[in-house]
Protein backbone atom coordinates (compact mmCIF):
# COMPACT_ATOMS: atom_id res chain seq x y z
CA UNK A 1 0.00 0.00 0.00
CA UNK A 2 1.76 3.82 -1.13
CA UNK A 3 2.31 5.88 1.54
CA UNK A 4 0.20 8.71 1.97
CA UNK A 5 2.01 12.44 1.03
CA UNK A 6 2.44 15.20 3.78
CA UNK A 7 -0.58 17.50 3.37
CA UNK A 8 -0.01 21.30 2.89
CA UNK A 9 -1.32 21.94 6.41
CA UNK A 10 1.08 19.86 8.36
CA UNK A 11 3.88 21.66 6.68
CA UNK A 12 1.99 25.11 7.20
CA UNK A 13 1.81 23.79 10.76
CA UNK A 14 5.78 22.29 11.37
CA UNK A 15 7.23 25.35 10.08
CA UNK A 16 5.28 27.41 12.26
CA UNK A 17 5.80 25.41 15.32
CA UNK A 18 9.84 26.04 14.12
CA UNK A 19 9.53 29.42 13.44
CA UNK A 20 8.22 30.30 17.20
CA UNK A 21 11.50 30.10 18.80
CA UNK A 22 12.66 32.84 16.78
CA UNK A 23 11.69 36.85 16.13
CA UNK A 24 11.67 38.57 13.95
CA UNK A 25 12.70 42.91 13.29
CA UNK A 26 10.07 45.54 12.81
CA UNK A 27 9.63 46.30 8.74
CA UNK A 28 9.79 49.20 6.88
CA UNK A 29 6.48 49.93 4.26
CA UNK A 30 5.01 47.07 3.27
CA UNK A 31 5.70 45.55 -0.75
CA UNK A 32 4.09 42.99 -2.06
CA UNK A 33 3.77 41.05 -5.49
CA UNK A 34 0.33 41.06 -6.69
CA UNK A 35 -2.00 39.67 -9.24
CA UNK A 36 -1.99 36.50 -10.41
CA UNK A 37 -1.96 32.79 -8.49
CA UNK A 38 0.58 31.61 -11.48
CA UNK A 39 4.10 30.33 -10.44
CA UNK A 40 5.42 33.32 -12.17
CA UNK A 41 4.61 35.51 -9.51
CA UNK A 42 5.36 33.33 -6.48
CA UNK A 43 9.05 33.19 -8.50
CA UNK A 44 8.91 37.07 -8.53
CA UNK A 45 8.46 37.61 -5.03
CA UNK A 46 11.59 35.18 -4.54
CA UNK A 47 13.28 37.03 -7.01
CA UNK A 48 13.10 40.43 -5.34
CA UNK A 49 13.85 38.63 -1.99
CA UNK A 50 17.39 37.48 -3.76
CA UNK A 51 18.02 40.87 -5.17
CA UNK A 52 16.84 43.72 -2.50
CA UNK A 53 18.83 40.93 0.39
CA UNK A 54 22.08 41.21 -1.97
CA UNK A 55 21.14 44.88 -1.90
CA UNK A 56 20.63 44.89 2.09
CA UNK A 57 17.79 46.56 1.29
CA UNK A 58 15.24 46.72 4.23
CA UNK A 59 12.43 46.26 2.23
CA UNK A 60 13.15 42.63 1.28
CA UNK A 61 11.75 42.21 5.15
CA UNK A 62 8.13 43.03 3.96
CA UNK A 63 8.08 39.81 1.82
CA UNK A 64 8.59 37.83 4.54
CA UNK A 65 5.79 36.54 6.85
CA UNK A 66 5.93 37.56 11.12
CA UNK A 67 7.35 33.89 11.86
CA UNK A 68 9.31 33.22 8.67
CA UNK A 69 12.42 31.16 9.23
CA UNK A 70 15.27 31.47 7.20
CA UNK A 71 18.66 29.67 7.46
CA UNK A 72 21.88 29.77 5.26
CA UNK A 73 24.46 27.63 5.32
CA UNK A 74 22.95 25.93 8.40
CA UNK A 75 22.50 29.10 10.88
CA UNK A 76 19.44 30.84 11.48
CA UNK A 77 19.34 34.12 9.56
CA UNK A 78 17.29 36.93 11.03
CA UNK A 79 18.79 39.68 8.63
CA UNK A 80 20.05 40.64 5.52
CA UNK A 81 22.50 38.93 4.18
CA UNK A 82 19.83 35.77 4.50
CA UNK A 83 20.89 33.71 1.21
CA UNK A 84 24.11 31.31 1.63
CA UNK A 85 27.26 32.97 -0.07
CA UNK A 86 25.45 36.45 -0.53
CA UNK A 87 27.55 39.36 1.32
CA UNK A 88 26.13 42.98 0.98
CA UNK A 89 27.69 45.49 -0.75
CA UNK A 90 28.31 45.91 -4.45
CA UNK A 91 27.32 42.38 -6.01
CA UNK A 92 24.69 41.15 -7.65
CA UNK A 93 22.08 38.82 -7.99
CA UNK A 94 21.31 36.42 -10.80
CA UNK A 95 18.73 34.01 -10.64
CA UNK A 96 20.37 30.88 -13.08
CA UNK A 97 16.97 28.21 -12.33
CA UNK A 98 13.84 28.03 -10.65
CA UNK A 99 10.58 26.19 -10.56
CA UNK A 100 7.78 27.09 -8.82
CA UNK A 101 5.16 24.43 -7.51
CA UNK A 102 1.84 25.74 -5.78
CA UNK A 103 -0.97 23.58 -4.31
CA UNK A 104 -3.57 25.69 -2.55
CA UNK A 105 -2.27 28.78 -1.13
CA UNK A 106 1.31 26.86 -0.32
CA UNK A 107 3.84 27.20 -2.76
CA UNK A 108 7.60 26.25 -2.94
CA UNK A 109 9.86 27.15 -5.60
CA UNK A 110 13.40 25.45 -5.42
CA UNK A 111 15.94 28.12 -7.22
CA UNK A 112 19.72 28.15 -8.23
CA UNK A 113 21.72 31.71 -7.75
CA UNK A 114 24.81 33.25 -8.37
CA UNK A 115 26.34 36.47 -6.82
CA UNK A 116 28.64 38.31 -8.74
CA UNK A 117 31.07 41.14 -7.14
CA UNK A 118 33.06 42.24 -9.72
CA UNK A 119 35.18 44.55 -8.05
CA UNK A 120 36.43 41.87 -5.65
CA UNK A 121 36.44 39.46 -9.13
CA UNK A 122 34.47 37.18 -6.63
CA UNK A 123 31.62 34.70 -7.26
CA UNK A 124 29.59 32.86 -5.41
CA UNK A 125 26.64 30.30 -6.01
CA UNK A 126 24.09 29.13 -3.76
CA UNK A 127 20.63 26.95 -3.98
CA UNK A 128 17.87 27.90 -1.75
CA UNK A 129 14.20 26.11 -1.25
CA UNK A 130 11.88 28.75 -0.39
CA UNK A 131 8.12 28.27 0.97
CA UNK A 132 5.85 30.72 0.70
CA UNK A 133 1.73 31.09 1.34
CA UNK A 134 -0.89 32.88 0.26
CA UNK A 135 -1.76 35.73 2.70
CA UNK A 136 -4.28 37.76 1.45
CA UNK A 137 -3.65 39.26 -1.82
CA UNK A 138 -0.09 38.48 -2.38
CA UNK A 139 2.73 35.37 -1.75
CA UNK A 140 4.66 35.68 1.91
CA UNK A 141 8.00 33.90 2.75
CA UNK A 142 7.08 31.48 5.80
CA UNK A 143 10.44 29.62 5.14
CA UNK A 144 13.58 29.80 3.29
CA UNK A 145 16.83 27.68 3.45
CA UNK A 146 19.53 28.02 1.25
CA UNK A 147 23.04 26.35 1.15
CA UNK A 148 26.48 26.65 -0.95
CA UNK A 149 27.29 23.26 -2.97
CA UNK A 150 30.45 21.44 -1.70
CA UNK A 151 33.64 22.16 -3.41
CA UNK A 152 33.33 18.43 -4.71
CA UNK A 153 29.86 18.41 -6.23
CA UNK A 154 29.30 19.72 -9.91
Amino acid sequence: MPRPRPRPVTLIVTVSVLAACTTRMVRPREITATGGTGSSEVQAVVQLALTLDAAGDRHADTLYSEDALVVGNARVRQAAPRFAGVTIGTGRITVTAANATIEGRVAWVLVDYQWFNPAERRAEVGRATVICERRGESWKIVHAHSSQPLPWEP
